[in-house]
């Protein structure tokens, strides 16, 4: 949708009855409220919400406004057909209209156009998601248990997720989407779906959107989605795949971009890590010997390499992440290696939350390029959780 008028003559055209204004939090995970498809154009001039939202208070923050963005508007397909809904994410402004530092879509798309005005070049991102189907109790309630025991590109029968995917994929495009392929990966009830490139925001957008359609389709069929890191022990971890594609003047990049791309991101991976491998379960994923979290010279899998066409696939960070933070963060590393900046030697990935926090708190970069309030609550709410190790809160969290 091009603007609230076309939303409203859709909403008027297919009886919907509700819209969601959805949003993000600093962790990156999906929010919203239910509006009233009848109050919709006084809701899209701006919406209050409670600051509690992102870990606030009215006296700290104030009231926020929600402002719908319609390029973002997308209908729910498995919500019942009678009585419509359609969600459309929005930008969040402070009462007095002025910008909210926790809006993570500001956050990557003013990355953007930094890496724009840095490099001469543009940017569009293809992200894969890997996620875990687990079978739930008598009770409903989900369990660890693998709804199979198929391995990579496995087919059906041994494959007992091939339906699911189609009917995710089927939403996904219902959604306005753009799926590129899907298949069961290496780990048991474990599967991907890539998506076509798009540009940052979109890509992090398309994300979250994605994460909650595999959710809930999951659970229509009474079975469990879970995208953490390692749920679990000992078996393969669930990665967030980014190809980053550079374009100079609409063309592919040359390689020599593409390398200096990869070498930012790979110098700044370890000050990345607690952005891109954000929960304690993160580091049971990163220990793993088949994780692709190795840099140059470590004897493990690379986390960034180097394609034709101006290409660079990032492996390092996992499906618990904020898609917005850590696209931003990539696209800030990036331009510094296009740039020749003064980059430090590649670290080792961090052993633990706790270290990976110590990391990001001390690092220059992190602090130039998210801003300080972000930043603050963000490592106030990490450090409370950060001795939380291993899997006990892999399907309390909600990951």
């Amino acid at each position: 949708m091009k603007n609230v008028g076309e939303i409203l003559e859709y909403i008027e055209d297919n009886g919907v009855k509700f819209v969601k204004l959805s949003f993000c939090d600093i962790l990156g995970r999906h929010r919203n409220v239910s509006v009233n498809a009848s109050h919709f154009a006084e809701a899209a001039e701006g919406f209050v919400i409670d600051p509690a939202a992102f870990g606030g208070t009215a006296d700290d923050i104030g009231d926020l406004i929600l402002l719908p963005r319609p390029e973002t508007f997308t209908p729910m397909p498995w919500r019942p057909s009678a009585g419509a809904v359609v969600s459309v994410m929005c930008g969040i402004v402070r009462a007095d209209g002025k910008p909210f530092a926790c809006d993570c879509g500001d956050i990557v798309e003013e990355a953007d156009r930094r890496f724009r005005k840095a490099t001469g070049h543009t940017v569009r991102f293809m992200t894969e998601s890997e996620f875990y189907i687990f079978r739930t109790g008598d009770d409903g309630e989900p369990t660890l248990v693998p709804v199979d025991n198929a391995g990579y590109l496995d087919a059906a029968p041994r494959d007992r997720c091939e339906d699911l995917r189609r009917d995710i994929v089927f939403t996904l495009e219902t959604m306005g989407m753009q799926p590129l392929s899907s298949h069961h990966e290496k780990g048991r009830g474990q599967n991907a779906v890539i998506f076509r490139e798009c540009t940052p925001y979109m890509s992090a957008v398309n994300t979250v959107l994605f994460r909650s359609a595999v959710r809930n389709i999951a659970y229509s069929n009474g079975l469990y989605a879970s995208f953490a890191p390692a749920p679990l022990d000992g078996e393969v971890g669930s990665n967030f795949r980014v190809v980053a594609s550079l374009y100079d003047g609409g063309k592919p990049a040359v390689e020599k971009a593409a390398k200096a791309f990869a070498r930012g991101v790979e110098a700044r991976m370890s000050e990345m890590a607690a952005f891109t491998s954000p929960v304690g379960n993160s580091y049971d994923r990163i220990a793993l010997p088949s994780a692709p979290c190795g840099v140059a010279g470590d004897g493990r899998r690379r986390a960034v390499r180097v394609h034709g066409g101006g290409k660079t696939e990032m492996l390092f960070a996992d499906t618990a992440c904020n898609p917005f933070v850590s696209l931003a963060l990539m696209l800030a590393a990036g331009a510094e290696g296009m740039t020749d900046a003064k980059l430090p030697e590649p670290a080792r990935m961090p052993a633990s939350l706790t270290a990976a926090l110590d990391i990001a708190e001390n690092s220059e970069f992190v602090h130039r390029c998210l801003p300080e309030e972000y930043l603050t609550r963000y490592f106030a709410y990490k450090r409370r959780l950060a001795e939380r190790t291993g899997r006990e809160d892999v399907i309390a969290a909600g990951y």
